[in-house]
């Protein structure tokens, strides 16, 4: 099929790519990334397999793109309008904000649960991404409560470390609940318990 004209040169390949990436995400998410073949993500987006590695040569290369994305996405929902992210205690409500959103979106969840599990094994392709993901997630959540000490904001013995760790578990095991149990309607709902919570103890 001859591009339309005026089309970007590269815009059919990057539409195919995002394709590819949206199919394997919620494979990944209901088979795990052991229980999921090439083939199977190829059929899944009208492609041989010849075709699919023409875009991610390895299932290492897929899985590792699908989760950057779906990273990526999560990062941006955290900014605000002018793209900067919230300062100090602010940072909190936006991560409720992005619970709430996370919430309307349950492949994503299930997505990040599933290959989570199984990538916690050192030997699993997934454990560099998953490791640096928790690190991350811990260096945005520390750097807005040094923002919020900077500002005044944070008694001098609040535990910055726990603090971060106690939001990263937060999220995740509510996550869990909230996939596993059919009757958990509202993890968005508690998870702004927890950060008031620890707004309450810790804002000076």
């Amino acid at each position: 099929m001859r591009r339309a004209s005026g089309r970007p040169k590269g815009a059919d390949s990057a539409a195919r790519r995002e394709e590819i990436l949206a199919a394997a995400a919620r494979i990944f998410s209901e088979e795990g990334y052991r229980g999921t073949s090439m083939s199977a993500i190829a059929r899944a987006c009208g492609l041989s397999q010849t075709g699919l590695l023409h875009h991610f040569p390895t299932k290492e290369d897929l899985l590792r793109a699908v989760m950057e994305r779906r990273d990526a996405i999560d990062a941006a929902r955290t900014l605000g309008a002018d793209g900067q992210r919230p300062r100090g205690w602010d940072f909190l409500d936006r991560l409720v904000q992005l619970v709430l959103n996370n919430q309307e979106q349950p492949g994503m969840i299930r997505l990040y649960t599933t290959v989570a599990g199984e990538a916690v094994d050192p030997a699993h392709p997934a454990n560099a991404w998953l490791v640096e993901h928790h690190r991350g997630a811990a260096r945005a959540f520390r750097e807005a409560l040094l923002e919020a000490g900077e500002d005044g904001r944070l008694k001098p013995d609040a535990p910055v470390e726990s603090i971060v760790r106690c939001l990263l578990a937060g999220m995740d095991g509510l996550q869990i609940q909230w996939l596993s149990d059919g009757e958990y309607q509202d993890m968005a709902r508690d998870f702004a318990v927890l950060a008031d919570a620890l707004r309450a103890r810790w804002e000076a």
